[in-house]
């Protein structure tokens, strides 16, 4: 196998091509989320028998092979090659049809959901409709918020964009209150988007009260059916403001996307219930393998 090299913008093509050969539906394997998440993290790759590998050094994990399916004793093989730096090393982001369809699988390894790194996945027209009991205080929500601000603007991001969506992040992470390492990181990833704009393939949206922004989203295409929301923040003292945001965004994706993927909750409690709120049509299962 050949050695691992820091991953860079230089290799963005070649990232890219293995993303578009074997799409995914887990946001782990998104073009944006690898090149600013994955960067905060200074990753590593290598092509292993035609297959991409991703080598996380910071937590010490490698991301399921991007290529055909390994048989269970050459992905053995694998993880005990990377563990030669690392005897802790983990393979993540395993889907569930590869536990599935990968003969002897537990005789190599252990395998465990992370439920906290499950994708929600929603229907697009739920979240552009609002339909039903569950969703009802939502549906109301946005008409509040159209109710009270009648002039609100959308404004479609650019790459111009940065401090304004910068400045807002920093806003709202005072009202929040929050200090850690994963809002860190999406701080980092969101500054990474904003600067290399014309070189992702996402799009975003700026939402406007009284002529101030008050929410946004950024998003880009997770499969040919499905688009993934990267990150969405709203003024909580503008009541509505991330109903209308996520509405207005589930109606853009609408014409090319039958679903959206809303990312993990990480294990918080308060996205946890966010996301849950409004309904997932499906959990997208974030398996984990360990060598015995």
């Amino acid at each position: 196998m050949e050695h691992f090299k820091p991953l860079t913008f230089n290799d963005f093509d070649i990232i890219s091509s293995f993303l578009k050969k074997y799409p995914s539906e887990n946001t782990e394997y998104n073009i944006c989320t690898i090149f600013t998440w994955e960067l905060y993290f200074k990753p590593e790759y290598t092509i292993y028998l035609d297959r991409l590998i991703l080598f996380n050094p910071f937590y010490s994990y490698i991301l399921a092979p991007i290529g055909e399916n390994l048989s269970a004793e050459e992905l053995f093989y694998l993880c005990n090659c990377c563990k030669k730096t690392n005897q802790d090393m983990e393979i993540m982001a395993v889907s569930e049809d590869f536990i599935n369809k990968t003969p002897n699988l537990g005789d190599y390894f252990f395998i465990t959901n992370d439920e906290n790194l499950n994708d929600y996945i929603y229907l697009t027209e739920s979240l552009v409709k609002l339909n039903g009991k569950k969703l009802a205080k939502k549906k109301n929500l946005v008409s509040q918020f159209k109710k009270l601000y009648g002039g609100f603007v959308l404004k479609p991001i650019n790459k111009n964009d940065y401090a304004e969506i910068m400045d807002f992040c920093f806003y709202w992470k005072k009202t929040q209150k929050i200090e850690n390492e994963y809002l860190d990181v999406e701080f980092a990833s969101i500054k990474a988007m904003l600067e290399h704009w014309d070189l992702f393939p996402c799009d975003g949206i700026k939402l406007y009260a009284n002529g101030k922004i008050c929410a946004f989203s950024i998003y880009s295409p997770q499969t040919t059916d499905m688009a993934t929301i990267h990150t969405e923040k709203c003024d909580p003292d503008v009541k509505g403001a991330g109903q209308v945001i996520n509405n207005e965004t589930a109606k853009i994706l609408e014409k090319d996307f039958k679903y959206i993927n809303r990312e993990q909750d990480m294990g918080s409690a308060g996205i946890r219930q966010a996301k849950r709120s409004y309904q997932p049509v499906k959990m997208l299962p974030h398996y984990r393998l360990k060598c015995r």
